[in-house]
């Protein structure tokens, strides 16, 4: 048999690698795969921390950058990387952090971690056990919000009808609260921010020439309200809730800055900065009566003159009801003539 024959029926064992060249091998793929993870997840990497964590040279890390990882990943301006977008084939994880702050729901689950929301989305919908009921929206126009949102971005000022009055307003912020958007805008002539609903914001035009600068006053009394109401300065009231309803204001915030104490009956002493009146009166409207206003006294006052004028109006409509719906008494008939007697 010739030689030829022998090695291709028993061909000769291959050399095996150094150990040192496979452990080399083995860190390579770990430290691509490891640098993709990180860019999948939705963040830019700066190339010395990548150097630092995998203890390599920044050379080496540039090489995976720019050799090896070429087409997948681009520079951005500010010198880190992170991949092209013909390569984000998926929403990135970190756009779930990201979409849930912006929408207001990033604590509506008892558990904020990343894993266990993939994990649930993962799940199918009839195993997971939740059903979050959603807050009726309003039917604002998408081309009305966008022409808003450009002008807050911008910083474009912008004219408007609001409640039947011509408006020109530099607008900060847009709003959501409760189901409804709101618009946060710096009317001319004012020193102080208003709110303007959305839905009552007619005749809009956006002067795209024009630009205006922030104050920063206005940013920082933003960023520190939670409702709609804006005024400038607070009132502190206090109120009594009755152990009836004391479980629901100790489970969450009902009313802004709220702080509670509880009496030994088991009702609470409570007390808020108030921004408008209109921010407490509906919360104790719905809990009456169960629900008191301490202080301001002229602020309760308030409250039971419109009970009465709400009770003298109900009253009168009732009595208008009853009377238009009261059979009409028949005149009472005359009494017969009596008859002359034959002659």
């Amino acid at each position: 048999m010739t030689s030829h024959g022998k090695y291709a029926i028993n061909p000769p064992p291959r050399r095996s690698e150094p150990r040192g060249a496979l452990q080399r091998g083995e860190k390579f793929a770990q430290r691509i795969s490891h640098i993709l993870a990180l860019l999948h997840q939705g963040g830019d990497v700066d190339k010395k921390q990548l150097a630092a964590h995998f203890g390599v040279g920044v050379r080496t890390i540039e090489r995976d950058l720019c050799d090896r990882l070429a087409g997948f990943v681009e520079r951005t301006p500010e010198g880190r990387w992170q991949l092209t977008a013909a390569a984000r084939s998926t929403i990135p994880a970190t756009h779930l952090d990201k979409y849930a702050r912006m929408a207001g729901v990033q604590d509506i689950f008892p558990d904020h971690t990343r894993p266990w929301l993939i994990g649930q989305l993962e799940r199918p919908e009839a195993e997971r056990g939740l059903l979050v009921h959603g807050t009726p929206q309003e039917d604002i126009p998408a081309q009305h919000f966008a022409a808003l949102q450009e002008a807050v971005q911008q910083r474009h000022p912008c004219r408007f009808v609001y409640k039947g009055k011509a408006r020109s307003a530099q607008p900060y912020r847009l709003i959501h609260k409760s189901g409804a958007w709101y618009l946060a805008a710096l009317e001319d002539g004012a020193t102080q921010l208003k709110v303007f609903s959305l839905a009552r914001i007619q005749a809009l035009q956006v002067d795209k020439n024009a630009r205006f600068r922030h104050q920063q006053r206005h940013l920082d009394y933003l960023a520190s309200q939670s409702d709609v109401w804006f005024t400038p300065s607070a009132t502190t009231v206090r109120l009594r809730a009755a152990p009836e309803i004391a479980h629901y204001f100790q489970r969450r915030e009902l009313l802004p800055q709220q702080d509670i104490f509880q009496n030994p009956d088991g009702s609470l002493q409570i007390t808020a900065r108030i921004h408008h009146l209109q921010q407490l009166l509906p919360v104790v409207r719905y809990w009456m009566p169960h629900l008191r206003i301490v202080q301001p006294g002229e602020w309760e006052q308030r409250l039971l003159d419109e009970l009465r004028q709400t009770l003298a109006a109900w009253g009168g409509a009732e009595q208008e009801k009853q009377a238009a719906t009261k059979p009409a008494k028949k005149p009472a008939k005359k009494p017969a003539r009596p008859k002359r007697a034959k002659q």
